[in-house]
């Protein structure tokens, strides 16, 4: 299939059969609102126009309207869309926050909260237009001199770039790979890829002409490294660089960062550190007697090796979150045998458009017609977010809390039940192996990418066991079945818990941040600021990633809140500053306080989201509309000026 333009493309003008091939197949409640919005006609928000409620994560093309409502719809898309190519502009240019609620309501076939419309409104326009003026932050006025340090080029460092290069500072980043994209670089394994929507896991800043509704890695990481060069920052990185250490002088006011590339250390200098490792980048390894005496190849799945031969081979795969579930379907048909360890099941929705290709018609008309682009968005915005999340959220009347935390919760739990069973149909031992006795989004819900047809193989086995001991020529399971192997993939998942633990970060007076976190424990405010650590601001910290939807919208929260704390600063002419220790305490007994009162927090199974406290230390426990309202303003109050 084609791969994705470069990000920024300029999108080819669509002629009228283009438009026409286009709607055919688009989705119907996005055309509406494009009706609406270029129209101000308020017919389109009323019946018999108005769609259905769809169910689960599917996209509800027909918005569920009979055929001939539907295709009245697109017909009256066509001319508009023409319209709209020619340079017309739409009746209502910038729906208000109490008309984008409406909008949504209606194309989503069911009641959204008007805060929504308050966050989206302004998504709307930057879908539309990101370069609008009414989108344009205030110019900053930073000291001469000033300069910051960004460690890491992956999603955060790239959201950092593109403020800090708006912004017109001076900053450098340093990054320990050989190039841009994070997790999607180190991640090279067979069948790595998004399960988030590709259009949805993706900036407002860059748009991209994805080729596959949920791309695949080689293409997220071009994304990546292709938006760092549109926006002029790619000059700005130094790969190869790896962070050491980080040191803050209160008399200098400067951070001072011990870096190493190609062998050789240096220390670097700035005013500011703003830091976007995330925290899945450090392997769990097991610790098991007999470990270094296999004699065929191991390797934890984010290393995997690029010679590697699995053809013939026997092949135990121990895990079965989201990487043993990418890798196992990617490789069953080479490998000799598969043998899958788990510890524990996991929920698995649909995942109807998996490897799927976007048509050439969708892709023209998602480049060619904003307006389509921008609700097409917002629909899965929505669909993957708070709808979501509103779902997760413990009802304290409800009469089965230990299989479920909700009615609405339950009902997803028969729902993936009914789908499990009818994919294990005539398996009733891998049924009983694979369906899971805790609430559905206790842990990540993953997406059937083939998982249920691999585990049905004559050549694949599913062990409910844990690996006890590993010896020359394979595993052996804590009830003592012995398991043959030439490789053994450790799908084991990362120190989640400990943030920032690559580079020895000291603050104010000493503070170690390894101490004052507890390893792994770590707290911060809004996940971007934590006491005693002046001028040191993270994107994408502890608390700070959505329990569901898009992991970049929230690094574009986060870096703008960021640059309202940076333009304060500047503004004000402090030297430093560092979140307050009662505010940050507060907050964060906010965060636990609503966390007990979600899914994550249910007893009847682990997850990486939890530290060995228990405490849950890596998702937000709210809604994407409430941290939103959170960090849509700065207040210098909340923060120690130093």
């Amino acid at each position: 299939m084609d791969s994705p333009s470069p990000a920024g493309a300029a999108a080819e003008r669509m002629t009228e059969e283009q438009v026409h091939e286009a709607v055919a197949t688009a989705n119907v409640p996005s055309l509406l609102m494009v009706l609406f919005q270029f129209s101000g006609d308020e017919r389109w928000l009323a019946a018999p126009y108005l769609p259905t409620r769809g169910k689960g994560l599917v996209d509800h093309d027909s918005g569920g309207l009979p055929e001939d409502i539907q295709t009245e719809i697109r017909e009256a898309a066509v001319p508009v869309i023409l319209r709209l190519q020619a340079g017309e502009r739409p009746a209502v240019t910038a729906p208000s926050p109490e008309l984008t609620a409406r909008m949504m309501s209606v194309c989503m076939g069911e009641p959204v909260d008007p805060v929504q419309g308050e966050m989206l409104a302004a998504e709307v326009a930057r879908r539309i237009d990101p370069d609008q003026p009414e989108l344009a932050l205030p110019p900053v006025h930073a000291p001469e001199g000033f300069k910051i340090l960004v460690i890491g080029a992956g999603v955060a460092g790239v959201a950092a770039a593109q403020q800090l290069e708006d912004m017109g500072l001076d900053y450098e980043i340093l990054e320990r790979q050989p190039d841009a994209g994070g997790v999607w670089w180190t991640n090279t394994y067979p069948g790595a890829g998004v399960d988030t929507p590709s259009h949805l896991y993706s900036f407002s800043f860059a748009r991209n002409d994805w080729g596959r509704h949920f791309e695949l890695r080689d293409d997220i990481q071009r994304y990546f490294a292709q938006t760092l060069k549109d926006l002029g920052a790619d000059q700005r990185v130094r790969y190869n660089t790896e962070v050491l250490s980080a040191t803050y002088d209160g008399e200098r006011n400067k951070w001072d960062l011990r870096v190493r590339s190609g062998g050789v250390e240096e220390t670097l200098t700035a005013e500011v550190v703003l830091t976007g490792v995330g925290s899945l980048n450090r392997p769990t390894m097991p610790n098991l007697p007999g470990f270094d005496t296999f004699n065929g190849t191991q390797f934890h799945s984010s290393e995997w090796p690029d010679d590697l031969e699995l053809d013939g081979k026997r092949v135990v795969i121990v895990g079965t979150g989201a990487s043993s579930m990418q890798i196992s379907p990617a490789i069953a048909e080479r490998v000799g045998h598969l043998t899958i360890v788990q510890r524990s099941p996991q929920w698995v929705a649909p995942f109807d458009k998996f490897l799927q290709p976007i048509t050439p018609e969708l892709r023209r008309l998602l480049q060619g017609c904003s307006l389509y682009f921008a609700w097409y968005w917002i629909r899965q915005f929505w669909q993957f977010g708070d709808k979501v999340i509103e779902a997760l959220r413990m009802d304290p009347e409800w009469e089965h809390p230990e299989r479920s935390v909700n009615a609405r919760n339950d009902g997803h739990r028969e729902f993936f039940t009914r789908y499990l069973t009818e994919k294990l149909e005539g398996r009733p031992d891998l049924i009983e192996k694979a369906l899971p006795d805790y609430p559905p989004f206790g842990k990540r819900i993953l997406l059937d990418n083939g998982w249920f047809a691999t585990l049905k193989r004559d050549d694949v086995d599913l062990v409910t066991d844990s690996v006890a001991e590993v010896r020359p020529d394979g595993v052996v399971t804590a009830s003592g079945t012995e398991i043959p192997a030439d490789v053994i993939i450790w799908a084991t998942g990362f120190q989640a818990a400990r943030f920032l633990a690559s580079v020895d970060v000291r603050g104010h007076e000493g503070a170690h941040l390894s101490e004052v976190w507890e390893d792994d424990n770590p707290k911060a405010y809004l996940g971007v600021s934590v006491p005693r650590f002046p001028n040191f601001f993270m994107l994408g910290g502890p608390n700070s990633f959505p329990g569901s939807g898009s992991f970049l919208y929230f690094m574009e929260v986060q870096m703008r809140y960021v640059r309202a704390l940076l333009t304060a600063k500047f503004d004000h002419g402090i030297r430093a500053l560092d979140a307050r220790a009662d505010v940050t305490e507060k907050y964060n007994e906010l965060v636990d306080r609503t966390h007990e009162r979600t899914v994550w927090s249910h007893p009847g199974m682990q997850t990486y989201y939890r530290n060995s406290r228990g405490r849950v230390i890596f998702v937000m426990p709210f809604l994407n509309s409430e941290y939103w309202q959170m960090t849509k303003t700065f207040d210098l109050s909340d923060y120690t000026v130093r």
